[in-house]
């Protein structure tokens, strides 16, 4: 099943890809918050147990940030990684 639209609003989501016989054990994380002036969509990824990469990018509109955001996890459910529940 292909969500289309996972956010909607202010949410985050935490993506992992594992799989054992390819060695690939990856973790991706999504977040759409309110920054002092603009729309902040923060995004971090890299291998579990290590650390990982940031970016951060502003946007005007919410609409702009949740485009974007809506479009990675799309990109990145179709390569394979599930949404865990945050901890």
């Amino acid at each position: 099943m292909l969500v289309t639209s996972r956010f909607t609003g202010y949410s985050r989501c935490q993506l992992v890809l594992i799989n054992p016989a390819l060695n690939r054990r990856r973790i991706y994380f999504l977040e759409v918050c309110q920054g002092l002036f603009h729309v902040v969509l923060f995004r971090a990824w890299g291998r579990i147990g290590y650390r990982v990469r940031c970016k951060e990018e502003w946007y005007p509109k919410i609409e702009d940030a949740i485009k974007e955001a809506n479009r990675l996890y799309r990109e990145k459910t179709r390569k394979g990684y599930r949404e865990t529940p945050l901890k």
